[in-house]
């Protein structure tokens, strides 16, 4: 009998032992998936991690290319306005220069023109610098018929609106002339200037115009030829 229940113990130990080990190793492969999940959580984690910083650092790069985009595109608004600026500015000078020289030369013609007058006799040469687009230095009576054949058939239309102006003097083109296309000079004899033409016109080439003033023995007036 004790032999029986000896072994009777011995089996149900065996059992309860077996279903131990068969437990603890079916409960292993729950505990492997475990694993595997937080693997998995984790890998999860970190792609999106590393997702989440590629996006931002995509982000900033576009940030950064359009901030340096708009800064060049301000540099280059900013190069073209200071370009215009100065061309401008330029420009306001050089029609001030030329306006200058047109004011120097009315005033010196004249200086001139009375120095021979005052001479009781006097021939001289007379070289003033002009601004380089005027073309003609003109003497006319307006009073009287122009001349409209060839090149004085032009400079006559042009000079012809000052009529009733009292002026003897003309700048051709008038356009270029800086607002003072024409004045009068005094103590010259226009009639005996204009006896062949009327007007009577000196070229002005690149910039300069040769006159010749003279006055002989005996004259009340001065010729410019």
């Amino acid at each position: 009998m004790t032999s029986k229940k000896k072994k009777g113990n011995l089996r149900s130990q065996f059992v309860f032992k077996n279903n131990i080990l068969l437990k603890s190793k079916r409960s292993a492969p729950v505990k492997d998936k475990d694993k595997e999940s937080k693997k998995k959580k984790v890998n999860s984690v970190s792609c999106f991690t590393k997702s989440k910083k590629t996006i931002l650092s995509k982000s900033k790069t576009s940030q950064q290319s359009i901030g340096m985009s708009f800064g060049t595109i301000f540099s280059i608004i900013l190069i073209i306005f200071f370009v215009v600026i100065a061309f401008i500015v330029i420009k306001y000078f050089l029609g001030l220069q030329k306006c200058t020289q047109i004011g120097i030369f009315l005033d010196d013609i004249q200086n001139e023109i009375d120095t021979a007058w005052n001479s009781e006799k006097s021939e001289f040469a007379f070289n003033p610098s002009l601004p380089s687009n005027l073309e003609y230095v003109c003497f006319a009576n307006l009073s009287k018929s122009l001349d409209y054949e060839g090149i004085l058939g032009e400079i006559s239309m042009d000079i012809g609106l000052y009529e009733g102006t009292g002026a003897n003097l003309f700048l051709y083109p008038t356009i270029n002339a800086c607002d003072i296309p024409y004045h009068t000079v005094n103590h010259i004899d226009l009639d005996e200037m204009i006896g062949a033409q009327n007007p009577y016109c000196i070229e002005i080439s690149e910039g300069k115009a040769l006159l010749n003033i003279k006055k002989d023995r005996g004259e009340r007036l001065v010729r410019i030829s």
